[in-house]
């Protein structure tokens, strides 16, 4: 059972910004790292086991978990490899602007998917709210990029794979620690992404052939934009519902797009129609924030 107290809403909303302000790096970082999305994503979690079992040992966890846990750890975790390898592959074939922009259409997905798997009636205002965002993010993908199918499936395939792990750990993080969550789920996730090479061997990349570059970039990838915001969003989702989460996601491409601009400035440009569906993005999170305040009795 969860230990930890959970967080005030005021002060999960905090954390909850503050982690999504810094998944909008693993964008910038997966298109500065040459690897492919494949060994990509393999070296990322070999950083993350790494990294979790000293973070457990100090902290003097007990790891075993029933059977039945374990095997929803598993369950996210095989969806949490589908999303990076989906997410980074489109970042390497159609470009930052697409994945992100994609990203955020996580909202709609998670409004359909968060009724089913906490057993309650769907909300009709928050499927309009993500329906807007699908909108707006496909109106941004249309005029802001020239991607094609392949590009654009990639994209919408991870923020749905996103959803999916998104939702289920809004109920696991409720019934487990998240460090120890943190290492099976990412452990599962690895052993399916080892798997991704029996596929494709000729794209294993040796840890003696990475470049200095690449292996701290790697290092910056795996421990500060994933073990530390991974378990700071296990720690919101003891609060917000994974609707809220989803829609902060949402907000992912204004800093990932904004940081393209500065480091990728010919690649990555930004017009008036990008400012125009930031703001449309800001003012669906600001309304449901406003919707889900609480009441004075």
């Amino acid at each position: 059972m969860v230990k930890t107290t959970p967080l005030l809403p005021g002060r999960a909303h905090a954390l909850m910004h503050l982690t999504v302000f810094v998944w909008g790096f693993t964008a910038i970082l997966g298109r500065l790292i040459s690897l492919s999305a494949l060994p990509l994503v393999w070296y990322r979690l070999l950083v993350v086991l790494a990294v979790m079992p000293l973070l457990i040992w100090w902290r003097a966890l007990p790891m075993k978990v029933p059977p039945a846990q374990l095997r929803w750890f598993g369950v996210a975790g095989t969806l949490v490899a589908l999303h990076w390898l989906l997410f980074y592959g489109c970042i390497k074939y159609a470009g930052v602007a697409v994945a992100v922009l994609c990203l955020s259409t996580i909202t709609f997905f998670t409004a359909l998917l968060e009724p089913l798997v906490f057993k309650r009636r769907a909300v009709m205002s928050e499927l309009f709210i993500g329906f807007g965002v699908m909108l707006g993010v496909g109106f941004l993908v249309k005029v802001e990029t020239n991607t094609d199918f392949t590009g654009l499936a990639m994209g919408m395939g991870s923020a749905l794979f996103s959803s999916a792990f998104g939702t289920l750990n809004g109920k696991l993080a409720r019934e487990a620690r998240g460090e120890v969550m943190t290492f099976y789920e990412l452990g599962a996730a690895t052993l399916v992404t080892t798997g991704f090479f029996l596929l494709r061997p000729e794209a294993f990349v040796s840890p003696t052939t990475l470049s200095l570059m690449d292996g701290g970039l790697l290092l910056v990838l795996g421990i500060g934009c994933t073990v530390l915001p991974w378990m700071w969003s296990l720690r919101v989702l003891q609060t917000l519902p994974p609707y809220a989460m989803a829609l902060a996601v949402s907000l992912e491409p204004v800093y990932a797009m904004g940081l393209a601009w500065f480091i990728f400035p010919g690649a990555e440009q930004l017009t008036w129609r990008f400012y125009t569906g930031v703001v449309v993005l800001l003012a669906l999170v600001v309304l449901n924030t406003w919707r889900k305040r609480p009441t004075k009795p």
